[in-house]
């Protein structure tokens, strides 16, 4: 099963990253696009410590982009989950922007930078999906 999960999370990021790099390309220029993270603690992090690190410490960066519209911090919890053992990865995050190239700036910002730094003393994955969000309901 791990080996499944992992190339599923190597798909993931090529797709993200093909998402992200493609700013030659007109296709979903001026459309909303949301980034979906998928995180994984450093080892030894309790998910409560986590969560605390997330929340309080590294969000009030993230929410310094000037472009951006929404965040949406997400930690799974104990108490249900179909996979059994460790899970692949400790919470997602919603982030959203009016246009790909508002996400492109805020990306190349020095906000970003600091942001990116900092989920490094706390994450030891961070995968991230571009998307064109369809709500139902």
């Amino acid at each position: 099963m791990k080996r499944v999960m992992y190339g599923l999370m190597a798909l993931i990021v090529v797709v993200g990253l093909v998402g992200c790099t493609k700013k030659e390309s007109k296709e979903g220029a001026g459309q909303p696009v949301k980034l979906i993270a998928l995180l994984k603690a450093k080892p030894g992090m309790s998910r409560a410590e986590f969560e605390k690190r997330w929340v309080e410490g590294h969000a009030p960066f993230t929410l310094k982009f000037k472009n951006l519209k929404g965040y949406r911090i997400n930690v799974a919890i104990e108490e249900y989950q179909e996979i059994k053992g460790e899970l692949p990865f400790d919470g997602s995050a919603e982030l959203w922007w009016d246009s790909l190239e508002e996400m492109q700036e805020d990306f190349d910002s020095p906000e970003a930078k600091t942001a990116v730094a900092d989920a490094d003393t706390f994450t030891v994955v961070r995968t991230h999906i571009y998307c064109r969000e369809h709500i139902m309901k």
